[in-house]
């Protein structure tokens, strides 16, 4: 079977799917790019090119695809900030719109304020693309990160094995604590906390689910407003924050105004909602002063 002949099938089966795929020509490309290791350039310009023993493969990740998988956990990886993360279905795939967080917290670690290393604590950290985007980009930085999954830090300690290895990992559940006793002996006070907890309402959660993409509930559900996990944060961040150190987080366009709502509640000063890409409330930020 030629790349051409499979491209044709792959976009009629994605297009005629349960749930169609809106991007099925690109889902085809990229898989066959995945697949084969030819650009989408070659893919288009020599459709002829015979695609033998991997036909198997493809069709299989098409089918996958189909079922509502996304790309990123077929093929294992997604970019973020630049780099390139391994992902699996044990961690939320890391999305453009974190992005501006990420750019906050390098704007705030670069800035002069503290005559030690800045210290930054990420919780909830998923598959580290936050943690290791900061300390990548800012490697004087001493990096810190938890989350309440095992195999989600087992994923995250490959990932910053490959861009950050000073990042250090922790299982922790924030309910039980910021992070692990012997962490807030060693830092009892942080420069920056960043976080991207789950936030999503229960219900909303779980119909996000429907769609097959196999995102883990434990990193969306964040309690039926979806303010749970981001209300024992901001409370507990507020203890661990050093005068002046500054709280991040992603609430997105479910509960952000209530989110920066709470924050101020919680003694929280200048307050801010930055934007995504999309002009939606994405991320809050508060000092403590």
């Amino acid at each position: 079977m030629t790349l051409g002949e499979a491209r044709k099938i792959a976009i009629s089966t994605l297009h005629s799917a349960r749930r169609p795929s809106p991007s099925a020509g690109l889902d085809t490309d990229v898989l066959l790019s995945f697949f084969t290791g030819h650009p989408r350039a070659v893919i288009h310009a020599h459709p002829e090119y015979k695609l033998g023993d991997l036909s198997e493969p493809f069709f299989s990740a098409i089918n996958s695809r189909s079922e509502g998988l996304p790309i990123a956990y077929i093929t294992g990886r997604k970019e973020f900030y630049s780099l390139e993360f391994m992902v699996t279905p044990d961690v939320l795939i890391p999305k453009p719109d974190t992005e501006i967080l990420v750019e906050r917290a390098i704007d705030l670690a670069r800035t002069p304020g503290s005559s030690g290393p800045i210290h930054i604590l990420d919780v909830c950290t998923g598959s580290g693309c936050i943690a290791i985007a900061i300390q990548h980009h800012v490697p004087q930085c001493i990096v810190h990160a938890t989350d309440i999954s095992e195999a989600a830090i087992r994923i995250a300690r490959i990932n910053a094995e490959a861009h950050a290895p000073s990042v250090r990992l922790h299982v922790q559940d924030l309910r039980n604590g910021l992070c692990p006793p012997s962490l807030a002996k060693e830092v009892p006070l942080w420069d920056l906390i960043v976080s991207n907890p789950p936030y999503v309402p229960t219900p909303v959660a779980r119909t996000l689910l429907e769609d097959g993409r196999n995102e883990p509930i434990l990193a969306l559900d964040g309690g039926t407003d979806g303010l749970d996990l981001i209300k024992q944060l901001a409370d507990q961040a507020y203890a661990s924050l050093r005068l002046g150190g500054s709280l991040l987080i992603e609430a997105g366009e479910y509960n952000a105004q209530a989110a920066a709502d709470y924050l101020k509640q919680a003694g929280y000063s200048d307050i801010v909602i930055h934007r995504d890409m999309e002009s939606q409330d994405r991320v809050i930020e508060g000092s403590k002063a």
